[in-house]
């Protein structure tokens, strides 16, 4: 193995003899599901109420960790009884997690006994109405606990009391672990089984929760599952209407390919597609599924565009007197301004906040940089806000229009006296994880860093730093000056592409003068008629020094 790769590993605290684990095409990390807390009371529950024939309803969150987490449930429950359905809540006009509402809907249809997933931990007031009404609820959880929480029982690796060997799963990860205890007690079909483990693969990536210890188990063999086969026959479908190879199938191919496709209809309005699409088995139906989800996300793409141009405007004005951008775009769907948001944020490398008018209310959402914590910011506010939610990177609240001048003002008030403090706030960390000299930029690295595959959070793909080279041959590609090509002629005469996926035009100058360069980026294999070859997707070019290193 490379000693690069080797670095790497001890970098990220992969030991030594771990290593095997790690590496191993059968991974074995894989725990009894009764070790989480209140596992058994959670099943013993689920029969007694499948045994006596009562009405069960699943409810998921509007995301692609609560479509599939949603689905796998009724896939494993339908298997035990008729008597079971679904509910998500819309993302444009309930919003996340439980409501009172829903609840009011949910008993209307007959429901006695509610699980949810990926959702409802800390829904105190709503568990104890749904009680009140007679329904009983099991909460399937992984988001963190806070000092309330909800009534009934709840299987949520954070609880405080909960002993679990990993707390890195996913919303769908715990439902899956659910389906296991499940499957102990009463049979279910292998074909099932098989099933969804592919979904708790797909929402594990989606979800962006670490690729280490038992979600690399999950997701090795779900993706083996798929490149066998994929028994879901909607999610197949899918793969391949997507582009792909479900053959082939890589956890970037999830992250980029599939998951937006799936979350589309979330965002711009009814969510159960991608369940309908999961749970279907008539090819004409799937068909028509994955039509809508494909069509419902490229309008989703035209929808962020035309967000992202409008606020692309506002941020450069805006930015000329403001550190923390609160920007202001109405008539801007409400289920893109969180991805607007993210691409403002990369691209001025400053927290960011955009808000627009929903009735008579403002809704905003936010994503910040590393080194600013965006819920400890907000949260000092908390009073000002209707409501609102969030964690380090990243926020939604609803607010009254007349207060966001004032919360704009205060945000970046705050802000200047956090930069005062450490006036390194706003720099960027060209980081990188492995030296390497040209000559070692070759086949057998790039097949060695497949070994750290399947790869995600806390396992990302390396990012390897040749210094001080000579670029040559620049060129744009497509005649689109997002897109172009160079090379760096290594010791041994070899000439290693570099390719440049965005914002190509920003590294013309430099890259095309005669000056040494720092290129940081990814190495990956072209294969082009049986050629093999070892290529850099490059991250940045910087000038010679640029890369700050590990």
């Amino acid at each position: 193995m490379h000693s690069a790769i080797l670095e790497i590993l001890e970098s990220r605290g992969i030991a030594e003899e771990a290593r095997e684990e790690f590496f191993s095409a059968k991974p074995k990390l894989a725990y009894d599901p009764f070790l989480l807390a209140n596992m058994q009371a959670a099943v013993d529950l689920l029969l007694k109420a499948v045994d006596e024939g009562k009405r069960i309803v699943i409810y998921g969150d509007y995301d692609v960790d609560g479509i599939t987490a949603t689905s796998l449930m009724m896939k494993v429950i339908s298997t035990l009884t008729d008597n079971v359905s679904y509910y998500i809540p819309s993302r444009l006009e309930e919003g996340y997690g439980l409501h009172k509402d829903s609840i009011d809907t949910i008993h209307e249809q007959g429901c006695e006994l509610l699980i949810t997933v990926d959702c409802g931990s800390v829904s105190k007031e709503e568990t104890e109405y749904a009680h009140s009404l007679g329904i009983e609820t099991i909460v399937t959880d992984h988001h963190n606990m806070s000092a309330v929480r909800a009534e009934g029982i709840i299987v949520n690796p954070m609880l405080p009391e909960d002993n679990y060997p990993f707390k890195g799963l996913a919303g769908v990860g715990v439902a899956y672990k659910f389906a296991l205890a499940i499957a102990r007690c009463r049979e279910v079909p292998k074909k099932v089984m098989s099933e969804i483990l592919e979904l708790a693969t797909i929402g594990t990536i989606a979800d962006i929760m670490p690729m280490l210890d038992e979600n690399r188990t999950i997701v090795k063999f779900g993706l083996r599952f798929m490149h066998l086969g994929c028994q879901n026959k909607g999610l197949r479908r899918l793969i391949e209407l997507s582009g792909l190879d479900y053959k082939k199938l890589k956890t970037s191919d999830v992250s980029f390919g599939i998951a937006p496709r799936i979350n589309a209809a979330g965002r711009l309005g009814d969510a159960t597609l991608g369940v309908k699409l999961f749970l279907a088995d008539d090819d004409a139906l799937i068909e028509q599924y994955c039509t809508q989800l494909i069509e419902t996300n490229q309008e989703r793409r035209s929808l962020q565009d035309d967000a992202l141009s409008r606020s692309l405007e506002i941020a450069e004005k805006q930015h000329a007197e403001d550190d923390f951008l609160v920007l202001e775009v109405n008539d801007a769907h409400e289920g893109v301004l969180g991805i607007v948001a993210g691409k403002i944020r990369e691209t001025v490398n400053r927290p960011c906040i955009i808000v627009t008018q929903s009735g008579e209310y403002y809704k905003g959402t936010g994503r910040s940089i590393d080194t600013v914590d965006l819920f400890e910011m907000l949260d000092k506010y908390r009073d000002e806000f209707i409501s609102f939610g969030g964690h380090s990177a990243a926020c939604g609240f609803t607010i009254e229009g007349e207060k966001i001048a004032g919360m704009r003002e205060k945000l970046n008030r705050d802000l200047a006296e956090k930069y005062a403090e450490d006036d390194t706030l706003f720099d960027i960390d060209y980081k990188y994880d492995a030296l390497i000299e040209p000559c070692d930029f070759n086949l057998e690295l790039a097949d060695d860093v497949r070994m750290l595959e399947p790869c995600g959070k806390d396992n990302e793909v390396p990012l390897f730093c040749m210094k001080a080279v000579r670029p040559v041959g620049w060129r744009y590609l497509k005649n689109d000056k997002r897109y172009a090509k160079f090379s760096v002629r290594s010791e041994d005469g070899r000439n290693i592409d570099c390719l440049l996926f965005r914002d190509a035009d920003k590294y013309e100058a430099l890259v095309a003068g005669d000056e040494l360069v720092d290129v940081i980026g990814t190495i990956e294999i072209n294969n082009w008629r049986d050629n093999r070859k070892a290529q850099m997707i490059v991250r940045w070019v910087l000038p010679e020094g640029g890369a700050n290193g590990r």
